[in-house]
């Protein structure tokens, strides 16, 4: 019997808990309950164990927390009729216990270190290797942007001039990358996914446009020139990949079916955009808008009405899931059967045949076009379809697939004859989609007023914390021990090759790390711990405490 705990600590106020898990159901845990008490030996809390039944192999027990209100250090302990079945490990509660523990040296010690490491002399060492994606950068860069336009957050004015000084390290690589492009005889306005690399995707080329109008709006005040030089680059992005978009390289789709859940032997199709980049053109249109380019207006609503049009109705629910999305109109090159779009498409950047397609595919459903575009348009004649689009999809998909597990993380995606996989089909696992995930149910929640998808993002956010399945130790007395994924914090911390504090490593798959499987319900299973740090997990986890802290 193991309990598992946040090995970062949980913050006072949220739905915190503490999970059980053993090998065998146990009856005897009907009659347990789970014993609060401060290190030194006070008991400050009972509650109920809630049995939530077997899955990934374990039967899973559930103990409500959130009535421990003092800060503090806490002991847990099972109990039955007195006597003591199982004794967890020592965990801390506190008023921004998250925010405290990882801001800094997640945004500062950790980026600072890996400025010094790029390669390029450009950008942040992005990863395990000295490897410097396009797609990790903006990501990272994103969530700076986030914390800088958070309300309410107040940062100090040193940590917003730390901040701002990043983005200008990391623009400068996207810059640069769009400069090889041009220097390569690719275009003006397009962008290569890593410095050594020819390689042009759709994804990455709206991505780029999204954050060089955003980071330029930002940097106006303190870098007005190096903005005005953001704002003309995110222009021809935008208005390149319009024209030559969507970009489907020749390659073999070695690794197009397991990801997306098409059918075997199947590619993708050559004339038709993913729904994630859509709704990433949406994004770039709202941002260069919202950048003093009002024209953009009409083309943020044209790409936003393309991506409700792929949303599953109520009637073609798979699995009982509805309001996600499929990823293309068109399904007749695939036999007509049809399949949506997964969290977490990214495999790896290196140049092997059927990873181009996939390459930064970070972005797990980020429906943020549509919430800017409610705050931004709250009377346009299309408000009322937007802001039914978002309530289809928390209702139909997003709070009931996070249920489906103990944990209440956010699934790979459902897979046609396996159903709602977690695990299974992973090239490498995406801590950052839980980051991700959070910060997207936290705007929802504020927009759109379910505050269960608050207590869904403090889930997320803590599965990464160490409120997960725990790694096997046989010499551990439940053999399950908690695990924070990020290097250097939290009591009990793993992975991060590089062991630059505030890493995130990738996280927890069911197969060994860069292999692929075909996803399968049955090996759908959390069984290894995938240790290569990222960039792309770091930035959003600590962007989503972010909202966390300033919405409180």
């Amino acid at each position: 019997m193991s309990i598992l705990h946040s090995q970062v600590g949980y913050d006072v106020g949220e739905a915190n808990r503490i999970v059980v898990c053993a090998d065998q159901y146990d009856p005897v845990l009907e009659s347990a309950e789970l014993v609060l008490s401060r290190a030194e030996g006070a008991t400050t809390l009972n509650t109920p164990l809630v049995y939530r039944g077997r899955q990934w192999g374990r039967h899973w027990w559930i103990a409500d927390i959130a009535e421990c209100r003092s800060p503090g250090t806490y002991m847990a302990r099972i109990t039955m009729g007195g006597e003591t079945l199982a004794v967890g490990g020592a965990f801390q509660v506190g008023r921004d216990q998250l925010w405290e523990a990882c801001y800094r040296v997640i945004c500062f010690e950790h980026l600072d270190t890996r400025a010094e490491q790029a390669v390029s002399g450009k950008g942040w060492r992005d990863c395990g290797s000295d490897l410097q994606e396009l797609s990790s950068h903006v990501v990272a860069l994103d969530a700076i942007c986030d914390l800088l336009e958070t309300p309410g957050l107040d940062l100090d004015a040193s940590g917003r001039s730390q901040l701002l000084r990043h983005l200008v390290i990391g623009i400068g690589y996207v810059a640069h990358l769009q400069d090889r492009a041009s220097e390569l005889g690719l275009g003006d306005g397009p962008v290569v996914h890593e410095f050594r690399q020819d390689h042009v995707v759709t994804g990455n080329v709206a991505k780029a446009a999204m954050i060089l109008a955003r980071v330029g709006r930002l940097l106006r005040d303190t870098e007005p020139a190096l903005a005005s030089d953001c704002l003309s680059r995110a222009e021809q992005a935008f208005e390149w990949i319009s024209v030559h978009g969507p970009i489907v390289n020749e390659e073999e789709p070695v690794f197009f079916p397991p990801v997306h859940g098409a059918p075997d032997g199947s590619g993708p199709p050559p004339d038709q955009w993913m729904t994630r980049d859509l709704v990433m053109m949406a994004r770039a249109a709202v941002e260069l808008h919202k950048a003093g380019l009002s024209s953009y207006q009409v083309h943020g609503i044209g790409y936003a009405d393309r991506v409700m049009a792929r949303q599953v109705p109520r009637a073609s629910a798979e699995g009982g899931l509805w309001g996600h999305f499929y990823t293309y109109d068109d399904y007749e090159q695939y036999g007509g059967a049809r399949f949506t779009e997964k969290a977490n498409i990214h495999c790896g950047a290196w140049s092997r045949d059927g990873r181009i397609y996939n390459k930064g595919g970070h972005y797990p459903h980020y429906l943020m076009p549509l919430i800017d575009m409610l705050g931004l348009w709250p009377d346009h004649p299309r408000a009322t379809e937007w802001r039914r689009c978002l309530e289809q999809f928390v209702e139909g998909y997003l709070i009931p697939a996070m249920e489906t597990s103990p944990f209440e993380v956010l699934p790979a995606g459902y897979f046609s004859g396996e159903g709602l996989l977690h695990f299974s089909g992973w090239y490498h696992a995406h801590n950052g989609m839980y980051a991700l995930a959070a910060s997207l149910a936290l705007e929802l929640d504020s927009l759109l007023g379910y505050p269960r998808l608050r207590e869904l993002a403090v889930a997320n956010l803590q599965w990464v914390a160490g409120l997960n399945v725990g790694v096997f130790d046989p010499g551990s007395p439940g053999h399950y021990v908690p695990v924070s994924m990020i290097t250097g914090i939290g009591r009990e911390h793993r992975g991060g090759w590089t062991g630059i504090p505030g890493t995130i490593c990738n996280g927890f798959a069911a197969t060994p790390q860069f292999t692929l499987e075909p996803p399968r319900a049955e090996t759908d299973v959390p069984a290894r711990l995938h240790d290569e740090g990222y960039i792309a997990h770091s930035l959003p986890f600590v962007a989503a405490l972010g909202r966390l802290r300033a919405s409180r």
